[in-house]
């Protein structure tokens, strides 16, 4: 990642930018970027603006192109992307479809998880789905975390993922050098966290982590002990992820055992989308 925690953007300089709205209202702000609610008139939609103002145009215009061929109901829409000006400093930002309900670490947060089977099983499918539709574009998403994943109308069987692309954005830029680590450490997979770049199947094992936190409320791999990179990275490698059955009564077998599979520490151990999607189809893994 870039050095330093980037500041949040203000409101008001988005406003200065980009003109008056309805309503802009800050929904969170990460590395890559603050986001908002913005509405005009009857239009409902969300603004990411980009925290590195001085993010190469070719690169940021190349990225943005492929982003813009995905359509599928488990990936978030893009609308636009540019970038506006204010005192001398030029901003990226995108354009995206609004979603109403909230990540899933908004959610969890508020006590809210999958309450049945069913909702499992539609979470992890959607999220594999979407997963899919960007690996067939050549994208890899490489930072998926609770905080990317939204949940359409606050419906755990209809997750989106949300930033896809911006971390290969990043990578690419003058803001990183080979070998740091794009993404949040405690959803990389073994290989992202010894420096590695990232695979297909590293954004499965995030998609992993992401399902099973949903559904025990805790991280398969994360303690107090697992504080730094190496130690998480030792704990993935030596130790397997505790059975979510034993932790949740009703975790439905099939869900378990592709998550399990996907959370494997060597990539060549874990499924790859089309088998994962197909056992779960078939109730079997």
């Amino acid at each position: 990642m870039a050095a330093g925690t980037p500041t949040p953007v203000d409101p008001q300089l988005v406003s200065e930018g980009l003109g008056a709205f309805d309503e802009l209202e800050v929904l969170g702000s990460g590395t890559f970027g603050t986001t908002f609610k913005a509405v005009r008139g009857d239009d409902l939609y969300a603004i990411k603006v980009i925290h590195f103002p001085d993010m190469p145009e070719y690169l940021w215009r190349r990225e943005v192109t492929s982003l813009r061929t995905v359509e599928h109901p488990n990936v978030v829409a893009f609308r636009d992307a540019g970038r506006f000006e204010v005192d001398g400093t030029e901003y990226p930002y995108l354009e995206c479809e609004f979603i109403d309900g909230g990540s899933v670490r908004d959610n969890l947060e508020a006590g809210r998880r999958p309450g049945s089977a069913n909702e499992l099983r539609g979470m992890l499918t959607g999220l594999l789905s979407g997963i899919a539709e960007i690996h067939d574009l050549g994208i890899f998403h490489r930072d998926i975390k609770p905080e990317n994943v939204g949940l359409r109308g606050g419906d755990w069987g209809s997750p989106v993922l949300l930033d896809f692309g911006l971390a290969k954005v990043l990578d690419m830029s003058s803001h990183t050098h080979f070998g740091q680590l794009i993404g949040t450490k405690a959803y990389m997979a073994p290989e992202q966290l010894r420096g590695e770049p990232a695979r297909k199947r590293s954004d499965l094992f995030a998609v992993a982590i992401v399902v099973y936190e949903a559904g025990t409320g805790r991280h398969p791999f994360l303690t107090p002990e697992t504080a730094t990179v190496q130690t998480l990275h030792d704990r993935m490698q030596a130790e397997p992820a505790q059975d979510p059955r034993e932790l949740v009564d009703d975790w439905p077998d099939d869900v378990a055992d592709v998550v399990l599979r996907l959370l494997s520490p060597e990539a060549h151990q874990r499924l790859g989308v089309s088998r994962a999607l197909a056992d779960l189809s078939s109730g079997s893994a």
